[in-house]
């Protein structure tokens, strides 16, 4: 039985309340019960039409659109966004030569906030409408090139910056997680991801 037929048998709203879905059935059933002269198959409507309009109403359907191919959100950068992805990830690599100027680990902050940076710039540049998924996985490719290469800069000049790694990651995991904070990873991303540089 359909909610609509057991509204319309009962006499009552389609949103009824429970308590005015009870109230119906009661005054419907002392007319239409066996006991009181009453037909035991409208008895049995009556009570088929109570225990549908009580059933709570089953839950819409979510449908979450289907994720873009990475075909269809990568673009390639214009010489403008190379130039600056390029000059970004070269402040990355001179922030790792000017860390033996201050206390470690302190003085790596500006290295990891430059890799941090370029990671961000290289998800506006290199996606075209992405959802969250294809951002939080772009951004985490260019900080682990970019942090790669950092790493082995520090290495080639002594520099004990592989020690520190956990520093360097704190800006780039504050960075993924304002991406998507409680939803889910096929939510599209809000943001114009439309840059001039491109």
């Amino acid at each position: 039985m359909e909610r609509s037929e057991a509204a319309r048998l009962l006499g009552i709203a389609l949103d009824a309340t429970p308590r005015e879905v009870r109230r119906a059935f009661r005054l419907w059933a002392a007319m239409a019960h066996p006991d009181h002269g009453g037909s035991e198959r409208q008895f049995a409507l009556l009570c088929q039409a109570r225990s549908v309009l009580l059933r709570p109403p089953p839950p819409p359907e979510i449908t979450t659109p289907p994720r873009k191919a990475w075909r269809d959100v990568v673009v390639r950068p214009g010489p403008r966004g190379v130039a600056l992805l390029t000059g970004l990830v070269a402040l990355s690599l001179v922030a790792v030569l000017a860390v033996p100027l201050g206390p470690m680990p302190w003085s790596l902050v500006g290295a990891a906030l430059a890799s941090t940076a370029t990671c961000m710039v290289a998800g506006r540049l290199l996606l075209n409408q992405p959802d969250h998924g294809h951002v939080i996985v772009t951004r985490s490719l260019a900080w682990i090139a970019v942090t790669a290469l950092q790493c082995a800069l520090a290495a080639a000049v002594g520099i004990p910056a592989f020690e520190a790694l956990p520093l360097l990651a704190v800006p780039f995991v504050a960075c993924i997680s304002l991406v998507n904070p409680g939803a889910g990873l096929r939510r599209p991303s809000r943001s114009a991801w439309s840059v001039n540089v491109r």
